[in-house]
């Protein structure tokens, strides 16, 4: 299996590869200082870094500054080369985004009891972790991708990052560019 990576920066033409080698950052801090300084003063840049069949990661960096970064299994991530660049984001559950009062799930508080708080916690520790997802699952919620439809996403398509990427891709505008880099 190998990995895929690629940094591309949003121009008023579009989004355009960088000429900047992922594998060349010792961790998030110095991935985002080559991503600014490759990029478009003032404009958005993405690191996409995959492990074919396995895994993929976003590193988002918004024409505010803000940095949002994605990965779709925590523990395949540990184990790679591009585990010090997310080293922040691997001793942590993954963030909970807000529901929708109508998907919130379990009963109302009143109508709860202690034995089933209790019940629900030991349900969610047993949840799978080897599909742990983490990091900010509304990465382009801005362009169009909640953070549901990402995580059903990445649930549905575990086995083929790439396709989840392209997804990715053909909602915010880069699927193009990100495809002739392959």
């Amino acid at each position: 299996m190998s990995y895929f990576t690629e940094i591309l920066a949003e121009t008023s033409d579009g989004f355009r590869a960088l000429d900047v080698d992922v594998r060349d950052a010792s961790d998030l801090d110095s991935l985002v200082e080559m991503m600014q300084a490759a990029g478009a003063e003032d404009s958005e840049s993405l690191a996409v870094i995959e492990h074919e069949d396995e895994w993929f990661g976003l590193v988002r960096v918004c024409d505010n500054n803000e940095i949002k970064v994605f990965l779709s299994d925590l523990r395949a991530v540990e184990l790679s080369p591009f585990a010090e660049i997310f080293a922040d984001f691997l001793d942590s559950q993954p963030d909970a985004y807000e529901a929708e009062p109508e998907e919130e799930f379990g009963l109302e508080d009143d109508e709860t009891d202690d034995d089933d708080e209790e019940e629900e916690e030991v349900a969610m520790l047993e949840f799978d972790a080897d599909a742990e997802w983490g990091g900010d699952a509304d990465v382009y919620a801005d362009r169009g991708i909640r953070a549901a439809d990402l995580i059903e996403q990445v649930e549905k398509y575990r086995s083929d990052p790439a396709r989840v990427v392209a997804h990715i891709g053909e909602t915010v505008g880069f699927a193009d560019q990100l495809q002739a880099a392959r």
